[in-house]
Parts: structure tokens; sequence; C-alpha cells
């Protein structure tokens, strides 16, 4: 018989250990759909734009600015969302802001550092209150950590445009 008196197949294993072990074996793969593949426009059901991202700092360490090639992929911190790849780096005076001996503030360059314009694609979706990247949603001057490459810096979401391609 393959079910005995106490209810195990084969004397061995119960029925609810095999619907235990099922929904786990399901559940694990529903996770691993969601969070493996965010971006994959099949699995989610909708269609992804190829977005550029253009971000913004004003005051970056030069090693910072250097150690950021075209090609470099990107991951804002927080929620470990991937920006995709670096298009574009455009390296400026930094703009550090004082104040004048009259209370007025003004923007000043500061020695070995620079300010610093890095433009990447990604895949996500535009609406009306930000854009999708990853499964997270920002908004165009939101303040966000970026690794880039090897680096890392802080710095604010300048733009986003939907590209073709």
């Amino acid at each position: 018989m393959i079910i005995d008196k106490n209810g195990k197949l084969f004397g061995k294993i119960s029925i609810i250990d095999i619907v235990i072990v099922a929904l786990l074996v399901v559940a694990v793969c529903f996770l691993g759909l969601r969070f493996l593949n965010r971006n994959s426009p099949g699995l989610s059901g909708s269609s992804l734009d190829k977005l550029e991202i253009t971000f913004y700092s004003e005051e970056v360490n030069d090693f910072v600015a250097d150690a950021i090639s075209i090609g470099d992929s990107t991951m804002e911190m927080a929620q470990y969302a991937s920006f995709g790849t670096v298009t574009d780096k455009i390296v400026g005076p930094s703009i550090t802001w004082v104040p004048d001996a009259a209370g007025v503030v003004h923007g000043a360059p500061k020695d070995k550092y620079y300010s610093l314009t890095v433009k990447m694609t990604a895949y996500g979706t535009i609406g009306s209150t930000g854009f999708t990247v990853d499964g997270t949603t920002y908004f165009v001057g939101r303040t966000v950590v970026l690794y880039v490459g090897k680096a890392g810096f802080q710095g604010r979401i300048a733009s986003v445009e939907k590209v073709e391609g």
C-alpha cells in the first residue's frame, strides 16, 4: 500500500510534509522571479522603456571622478537598484557654497574637487509621480548615494528621459 494506516507515504513521509515542501518550492520560485528578474519585461508583464538618467554632484574628490569610466555599472545604494551603465561623464569645477562677509551665499570652486555629471542608461518606466527602475520609484531632485564602478558618491537625480532603442 502506498499510504499506510498512519497517513505516511511509503511509511516515511506524510502528506502534510509533501504539501509543506511543495508550498516552500512555489514560494522560493515566486520570490526568485520577483526579485532576481525585476528588469525582465517578459516576466513582469509590462514593457520597460530605455531611460537616460542624469545624475549630478556639486562636489566630489578628484579620485572619485577619475575612478568612473564609460561602461561602468551603476547602482543606487539604499534600494540596490540598478541604474544601468554609464554612457557619459562630464567633469567640471566644484561648487562649494560659502557665505561672504555680508552673509550672501556664493558658489566657489574647491581645490582637488570637481562637479560631476554622470549619464546612464537603464530600463524602467516613467510615470506621473516619477520613474521606476528595478522595482523602485525615484524622482528628479532626489538625493541618493550612487555606486559607479568602484566609486561611490552622493548627488541628485537631475533628469530622466525616455530614449529610443
